[in-house]
């Protein structure tokens, strides 16, 4: 079984308990491998969400023979650090400040500001520095993070 085909499985298993699939990492070699699991749904991961899916996804590791016998397995949220993927993640954070690379005619432009509402298919980003308000396409956007209050 294929890498991918084992992101599969793992997305079809952690689907049923209502958790999505954020990022799927498998590094390093022999006794040193690791798997990473980075798990959300939008009411959020608790730490008895992220056992459950870790006991469900070593059993189908170990079953699936990609990854080998020996490696460390963590499941965790995805973390502030960690780039919004999903238009649903952006819900979540409707009153806070983003970073944002988005797709524009001279490459790609940075923005930054409170995300201020969000709609099907876009946000509206309110910048402190210009006070002006943009809405921004979430197909145009390249990269977003929410930013560290720190």
């Amino acid at each position: 079984m294929a890498t991918a085909d084992l992101q599969d499985r793992i997305e079809n298993t952690i689907s049923r308990r209502g958790v999505h699939l954020i990022d799927l990492a498998v590094r390093g070699e022999g006794k040193g491998k690791v798997v990473e699991l980075y798990i959300d749904s939008e009411e959020g991961v608790t730490t008895d969400v992220c056992t459950e899916v870790s006991r469900e996804v070593g059993l189908l590791i170990e079953s699936s023979g990609v990854v080998g016998r020996s490696y460390t397995l963590t499941v965790s949220s995805p973390g502030i650090s960690r780039p919004l993927k999903y238009p649903w993640q952006y819900k979540k954070h409707i009153g806070r400040q983003l970073t944002v690379k988005v797709h524009s005619e001279g490459g790609v432009r940075s923005l930054m500001g409170t995300m201020e509402s969000l709609t099907e298919d876009s946000l509206v980003l309110a910048s402190a520095a210009s006070g002006l308000h943009e809405v921004i396409p979430l197909a145009a956007i390249v990269d977003a993070r929410v930013k560290t209050p720190w």
